[in-house]
């Protein structure tokens, strides 16, 4: 009985936390700002080749999404703080709070997982028209990274927030990590050389951009390429990620068996260090230019 009822209060629990994750007017302004950026890619689409159509709409969903995602949990995790303290002794733990609270993702995820589908549909039917730099690879190579884009990261974003305000309680601290994510998201798309082959170690990369005849990213618009790695291999990798962001936010309460989790969290280290490797060796080799697109 006991059993029973702990399960129904950690269900009632999961319950209320994806309602107020639902419920939250940041969730739906981001949310909004998606939508109408892919109102504006399917009303007024660029047939020149200069983008890559739908294909790009990861980006608005990792932006409305997963960023927005970041402030709308910290500011849940803060809300069930303050509801536990005021509780008292009667208070759930601090474990059953956080899985509730990763539990909440399922709300963004469904929505980045809607709007997946929507980008896929758009560049398995408008996109067919556009010259672009996907020629020589499949269809399902370009899907695996528009997943990774979107769903992954409007996963990623709220739990980031997650395990943030489960250790800092720094005044803006949603804002501080959303600039610090947008600022390194920016420097590992590919515009250095360098970071090309080793870019899939970030949690967002694009996969496709303009690049220079000789294969040099900053060839500014003489050509749209792909670029090298494999897709499949870095979704793997988030998800790893991921778990560890879940395992470090339940490690922080102080009745966890903390050993334990930092076992746990060494060993889903180890897994997403090799997914990140095999991220970098297999698929696309190296640049592949399309001179067709400009």
């Amino acid at each position: 009985m006991n059993d029973l009822a702990t399960a129904s209060l950690h269900g009632s629990l999961v319950r209320q936390e994806m309602r107020n994750y639902a419920k939250s007017g940041l969730f739906w302004v981001g949310l909004a700002l998606t939508t109408l950026g892919f109102a504006q890619q399917f009303l007024f689409p660029d047939r020149s080749g200069s983008d890559f159509g739908a294909a790009w709409l990861g980006l608005g969903i990792a932006a409305g999404i997963g960023v927005f995602g970041i402030g709308v949990m910290t500011g849940m995790v803060r809300r069930s703080d303050r509801l536990a303290a005021a509780a008292g002794a009667a208070a759930t733990s601090e474990r059953d709070r956080t899985l509730a609270l990763a539990s909440a993702v399922v709300v963004p995820a469904t929505a980045g997982l809607v709007l997946w589908v929507v980008a896929v549909i758009g560049f398995l039917v408008e996109d067919r028209d556009v010259p672009n730099a996907f020629d020589g690879v499949s269809d399902g190579h370009v899907l695996a990274f528009m997943f990774g884009q979107g769903v992954m990261a409007a996963i990623g974003g709220p739990l980031l927030g997650l395990v943030a305000a489960r250790y800092f309680r720094t005044r803006g601290l949603a804002a501080l990590l959303s600039v610090v994510m947008i600022v390194v998201t920016i420097l590992m798309q590919g515009i250095f050389e360098f970071t090309i082959p080793w870019r899939m170690v970030w949690v967002w990369t694009q996969w496709a951009g303009p690049t220079g005849s000789d294969g040099d990213p900053l060839g500014g618009d003489d050509a749209f390429g792909l670029f090298p790695g494999s897709p499949y291999f870095w979704v793997l990798y988030l998800a790893a990620v991921c778990t560890l962001g879940v395992l470090a936010a339940l490690r922080h309460d102080p009745e966890s068996d903390r050993r334990a989790y930092r076992n746990a969290m060494a060993a889903v280290a180890a897994l997403a260090a090799v997914l990140a490797v095999l991220s970098m060796t297999f698929g696309v080799d190296d640049v592949i230019v399309n001179q067709t697109a400009r």
